[in-house]
């Protein structure tokens, strides 16, 4: 692999793909069948010489060192939410643009989810396929991570705090009073025909305001080296195993249900749901 200055940090320093690799090896993140990964590209300034697709291919390129057998991005809409059509060719996704360029590869394969579609290169193909219509859910993708064998969750250039979205299908399956199932119905267009279906998603009641505690989260998974985080330019990059993870935040709610909750939060069931541009559960 060639060696390319991608990112200049705070300090003037270089970030090359080289760099990126090695703590990328750095928090195993190699050890695993499945990588979902959650990107945020908040290294330094990208290198203007490079035009930003040149950028986005070295970084896949670098990620791809690694040799895992399926890369998992998330490539959510909340199309039905927003009140707009899914159409799972051209609707964009808002989970950054290193994912936006992975769905758009002409060898990744796009969940028909409406509301949290995932994008997949690799061999296992049932995680984008063949997935119910609980958004996060029993047969939804996370259901299927849950059951699977060495998955990995990597935080490349964000936080568990920030995107950990996997909670919430955590939450779900515990059953936690602060949400509830709501129905999303609209309009899905594939590259065959057009129809209209309903999908579920267990949202928060209006009353209910996440607090930090998923930050807390993180830095306990970190001290108890559940989790890997390592430096990388001017953030970090960030590995933990699904079952780990998943036993630290069922502990954590089961101890306290509002562990992750704003104080302010009022338990009134309020099931009044409006939004404009939903980009988070």
């Amino acid at each position: 692999m060639k060696k390319t200055d991608l990112f200049k940090d705070r300090n003037n320093n270089w970030l090359t793909n080289i760099d990126i690799l090695n703590t990328l090896e750095k928090v195993k993140a190699f050890d695993c069948k499945v990588l979902y990964m959650h990107t945020g590209l908040s290294f330094g300034m990208p290198n203007p010489s490079l035009s930003k697709n040149e950028l986005l291919q070295i970084l896949l390129d670098t990620i791809n060192e690694l040799k895992v057998p399926t890369l998992v991005v998330p490539t959510f809409t909340f199309s039905f939410c927003n009140g707009q059509d899914y159409d799972i060719v051209n609707s964009k996704t808002k989970m950054g643009v290193l994912n936006e360029f992975i769905r758009r590869q002409p060898n990744a394969i796009r969940s028909i989810d409406p509301l949290m579609s995932v994008s997949l290169i690799g061999v296992d193909e049932d995680l984008a396929k063949g997935i119910g219509h609980k958004s996060i859910g029993k047969d939804s993708t996370f259901d299927k991570l849950h059951y699977r064998d060495d998955v990995k969750f990597l935080f490349f250039g964000t936080k568990i705090g920030d995107c950990f979205t996997y909670m919430h299908y955590i939450e779900e399956l515990l059953k936690v009073p602060y949400r509830y199932d709501r129905d999303f119905t609209g309009t899905i267009i594939t590259a065959e025909n057009s129809f209209e279906d309903t999908y579920t998603l267990f949202v928060r009641y209006k009353n209910i305001k996440p607090g930090n505690g998923s930050y807390i989260y993180e830095d306990l998974l970190v001290d108890r080296n559940i989790a890997r985080k390592e430096l990388c330019g001017d953030s970090f990059i960030i590995g933990v195993d699904e079952k780990s993870a998943f036993a630290e935040y069922c502990s954590l709610i089961n101890e306290n249900p509002d562990y992750f909750l704003d104080t302010s939060s009022v338990h009134d069931f309020d099931k009044t749901f409006a939004v404009n541009n939903m980009v988070a559960l």
